[in-house]
């Protein structure tokens, strides 16, 4: 039989044969080797070629097998198991050698063929078998070396520190590991003692030993104190297990940093007491203003459990005292800046209104968007009595409860600016008391103090409220009349007034008095613009009044002239 450089077929049935590429150019050992197929139950289907660069050039030909010869015209020996191996990597190879050339074989098979076959070999089922099992065998191996490489690259792209361990060193450390305990640089951890893990905490030298004494087959530890061979400290879980390794026994150990997450959860726990024991009342709603979370302040402040409001709109707390263009102006600072900060008023669970100081912040998740809003607050409802106590105090008589002087000229100031502006016109009317020391000598200071209480009512009582009525001294009081058009308009309301102050006072002990008033009274704008020029002028009309006999009232001017 001759053989050409063209492919031949063997005449094997064609149903699912087996592709085979043989290479060999001694038609003699070609024709055994298809003769011996021929017998086998199962079916092959044989390409042949003569030399190595015919067979090189079929390696896209998609053959199950290759079987090549050692000596070929254009390549021997060892040279032709390299090429051929380099060109079908993913092929099983399997070697012809002679009798004599055993040794060529094996270290074929070194090199990474599946097997090799002597010529000259008769037993038919020799032949197929070994090409059945060569087939396998690669299979195999490419399994084996796919299922690595993908076990590698897990390994590689683990977050986890992983170690492989014996007794006395590292055998194995991933990228995590050399990051995470040797150093930011990566340093290499192979061949090191893995003995100063355990410095710090004694049980991951325990379960190391437990598992390498056979003692225990795995362990896993959570929050160890590790040791880096930088020295810093690394809180880690551990988990450990014994797994067969050819140097003896050995461990392979999974590292988890935990340190971040701990740092979160003592954060957590720190934010969780601080809401909790806060003295000030706290609220958390998301952004529709339904309340998710409450604090226990909340509900000493607010008179609501928690059962009671969450899940509910924060509306619940509203008094009905603030317009909605405040919640605008409210949520509008919210957009802008994120905070917020006032005084409102709102309402407890039994109705009753307080005023609370207030800060509102606005809680952005990762992509920038309002998750929800934290609300503290207070209530101040004591606090601002106590201030508008203390202000009264500072701006009243303490005895008859009248505006005191520095109340007045506040309140002159403001009635002359808004005179100013809508050309109306005021009077500022000064009385001085007539008979009123007599009384304190007569029947005591209790007595004056009680007429004076008596004088500040009967006062009231004359004026409107709009206007003021104010004791800027022992017995002097002024009053403050509005939109009071002329001197004859100001002359009926004191008349009135010195009218009202004649009738007797009971001062109670079977004690009665009576008094009188010498009243100045000054207009705006006739005889002054400002605070001070009118309170002037009215204090020279009240002394111009009891010049001439008491119990009177007077103008300082008439027409532009002094009446004094």
């Amino acid at each position: 039989m001759s053989f050409t450089e063209q492919d031949r077929q063997s005449q094997i049935p064609a149903s699912a044969p087996v592709p085979v590429l043989l290479i060999e150019d001694d038609p003699g050992d070609a024709a055994v080797f298809i003769s011996l197929l021929e017998q086998c139950p199962e079916r092959f289907a044989v390409t042949i070629v003569e030399r190595i660069a015919q067979a090189l050039s079929k390696a896209d030909g998609g053959y199950a097998l290759v079987v090549t010869d050692l000596l070929l015209p254009d390549s021997t020996g060892i040279e032709t198991v390299r090429k051929v191996l380099e060109r079908f990597q993913d092929t099983p190879v399997v070697v012809l050698t002679g009798v004599t050339d055993t040794g060529l074989g094996l270290q074929a098979v070194q090199l990474g063929c599946q097997d090799y076959l002597v010529k000259g070999g008769r037993d038919p089922d020799a032949l197929p078998r070994t090409l059945r099992y060569a087939i396998e065998r690669k299979a195999s191996q490419v399994a084996l070396s796919g299922s690595e490489d993908r076990f590698r690259r897990l390994v590689e792209l683990s977050p986890d520190a992983i170690l492989l361990i014996t007794e006395t060193r590292i055998n194995f450390a991933n990228s995590a590991a050399k990051v995470m305990i040797a150093s930011r640089d990566g340093q290499d951890l192979t061949g090191l003692e893995p003995s100063f893990l355990g410095h710090r905490d004694s049980r991951v030298t325990e379960l190391i030993d437990a598992i390498f004494d056979g003692r225990q087959e795995a362990g896993h530890l959570t929050d160890c104190d590790l040791s880096t061979l930088t020295n810093h400290r690394l809180l880690a879980d551990l988990s450990a297990v014994h797994i067969p390794y050819h140097e003896g026994p050995a461990i392979q150990l999974i590292i988890r940093d935990v340190s971040d997450r701990k740092r979160a959860e003592r954060q957590q726990r720190l934010a969780a007491a601080v809401f909790n024991t806060t003295a000030e009342a706290m609220m958390v709603t998301d952004t529709s203003r339904c309340i998710i979370a409450i604090n226990p302040a909340f509900t000493e402040v607010t008179g609501y459990s928690a059962d009671e409001v969450l899940g509910r709109s924060s509306d619940l707390l509203a008094s009905g005292r603030h317009d909605p263009p405040l919640w605008g102006q409210i949520q509008a600072a919210l957009d802008r800046g994120g905070h917020w900060r006032g005084e409102v008023w709102n309402r407890r669970k039994d109705g009753t209104a307080y005023i609370q100081r207030q800060t509102i912040s606005r809680v952005d998740d990762e992509q920038g968007g309002t998750r929800s809003y934290v609300s503290v607050f207070s209530d101040i409802t004591a606090e601002k009595r106590a201030e508008e106590a203390l202000i009264h105090v500072a701006n009243h008589d303490a005895l008859t409860g009248l505006p005191n002087r520095s109340l007045l000229e506040d309140r002159l100031e403001q009635a002359l600016s808004q005179a100013a502006r809508s050309r109306a016109h005021l009077a500022v009317m000064f009385f001085d008391l007539d008979g009123f020391k007599a009384v304190n000598d007569t029947h005591g200071h209790i007595a004056g103090d009680r007429l004076l209480q008596a004088l500040a009512q009967r006062l009231l009582q004359c004026m409107r409220g709009s206007d003021t009525v104010a004791r800027v001294g022992g017995d002097e009081f002024v009053v403050l009349g509005l939109d009071i058009e002329d001197r004859g308009n100001a002359a009926e309301v004191a008349s009135k007034l010195l009218s009202t102050l004649r009738e007797p006072f009971d001062l109670g002990n079977e004690i009665t008095a009576r008094i009188g008033a010498s009243i100045g009274v000054a207009l705006y704008p006739d005889d002054g613009i400002d605070a001070l020029a009118l309170l002037h002028c009215a204090d020279q009309a009240m002394y111009l009044a009891k010049r001439r006999g008491k119990q009177q009232f007077a103008f300082l001017r008439d027409n532009g002239s002094t009446l004094i």
